[in-house]
């Protein structure tokens, strides 16, 4: 679903009295579980460079460590005490949750031309980047980019 179909879905559902449909309340649950499993990874791996391992972790909260694989190696449908669980092993955390609607929040431009910029070399003055696309006939066109350093 891209930004602009969310957006469209979010202005839908504040209308009084509208039935969310199914497919998309189905998207919103695996995109909020994908985004919990992302939060706890990023909670885990933190405290894996402090000496945290996956065996630690099922020793302190009474679980095997076969059982923290499945829980951080794939989106589920963890239960709020698997999470809390999870935080208070992980950093002896609880979580405050913040929701923000769709609605409110600013848009995002999501470009990689800094990266690019910064990843060529620093010998040549400029860069070549050969961008593909495909027309609507499904013909691959590519163009040239000349990309000066700063």
């Amino acid at each position: 679903m891209s930004a602009s179909q969310t957006l469209s879905l979010f202005k839908q559902i504040g209308v009084a009295d509208s039935v969310i449909p199914a497919p998309e309340r189905a998207y919103f649950e695996q995109r909020l579980r994908n985004r919990m499993l992302n939060f706890l990874l990023e909670k885990f791996v933190a405290a894996q460079k402090e000496g945290l391992t996956k065996a630690e972790l099922a020793r302190r909260i009474g679980k095997t460590p076969d059982v923290i694989n499945r829980w951080l190696g794939a989106p589920t449908n963890l239960t709020v005490d698997t999470i809390c669980d999870l935080l208070l092993g992980i950093g002896g955390e609880e979580m405050i949750p913040i929701s923000q609607s769709p609605l409110a929040q600013t848009g995002k431009n999501y470009s990689f031309y800094s990266e690019l910029c910064e990843d060529a070399s620093p010998s040549s003055s400029s860069h070549t980047i050969i961008e593909s696309a495909k027309d609507v006939r499904g013909a691959t066109n590519k163009k040239r980019i000349d990309v000066g350093m700063r």
